[in-house]
């Protein structure tokens, strides 16, 4: 749970509660906060959750970039007091969890929280004393450190949603952070039926893979027959029905 309150320089245009995520961030109105300038990007940014008790905000390739506390990121860690600059908005993140359960930038490893102690178990040895050291080793019938194994390659994962009835057949590949759909205009995916929301579901590309979450309407999206009330991650051939919109998710893995 918690809070984000939208001012305009110093004056204070909005305030917003939160009880689950991903809440977005944009120009277009069917974003959770809508920013109504041009400085702002039709979906620019979404908080997520991340285990086991961060909230994370994620940059959609806006235009003019997310900052957290003045520095530009693409997807950080949140805390309690920070400031989010949008455009030429600015929101303040309030954790509304207990103090003992939300976690604080100081404990944070790295350049923006506590410094990680470097070195703190390093000894310099001579070759001579390396060289000591590893014929102990093998005396002890211990050995040395192998060489490092090669590391596996990266694997990027990409999605495709393939319509199958209830609107124009046609692969859609999900290359955004963020695909919105629903019967909106502006919605990625067009989604037909009575009870179907503007914004019916949200699918979001995380390096992980693509979960799908309800946003609004009476009809809750489905994947694979089971209705979905928060959130699910969409594996390859699931099918995913919206109102009368039939559509399957396809996933492969690319090497960059």
């Amino acid at each position: 749970m918690f809070k984000l309150i939208l001012k305009f320089h110093d004056t204070v245009v909005g305030d917003y509660t939160f009880h689950e995520t991903p809440v977005t961030i944009g120009r277009r109105e069917d974003n959770d906060v809508c920013i109504d300038n041009m400085a702002v990007s039709g979906h620019h940014a979404v908080v997520e959750t991340e285990e086991p008790n961060h909230y994370v905000l994620v940059d959609l390739d806006s235009l003019n970039g997310t900052f957290i506390n003045e520095r530009r990121i693409s997807r950080e860690h949140i805390f309690h007091g920070d400031s989010i600059i949008v455009g030429k908005h600015s929101l303040i993140f309030e954790d509304l969890r207990p103090e003992d359960l939300r976690p604080s930038r100081e404990d944070e490893p790295g350049q923006y929280g506590k410094p990680i102690q470097q070195f703190r178990d390093t000894v310099i040895l001579d070759t001579k004393a390396q060289e000591e050291l590893l014929a102990k080793q093998f005396k002890e019938g211990r050995r040395p450190a192998e060489e490092p194994v090669e590391k596996a390659k990266r694997v990027e994962l990409r999605g495709s949603l393939t319509i199958i009835s209830g609107g124009t057949p046609q692969i859609i590949d999900l290359d955004k952070r963020l695909t919105t759909l629903g019967k909106s205009s502006d919605a990625d995916v067009k989604c037909s039926g009575l009870l179907v929301g503007k914004t019916a579901a949200l699918i979001n590309k995380r390096p992980n893979g693509y979960f799908l979450t309800y946003a609004e309407g009476m009809k809750k999206p489905e994947v694979n027959g089971e209705a979905v009330t928060a959130q699910v991650q969409l594996r390859d051939g699931d099918e995913v029905i919206i109102g009368s919109t039939r559509m399957t998710f396809n996933l492969v893995e690319e090497s960059p």
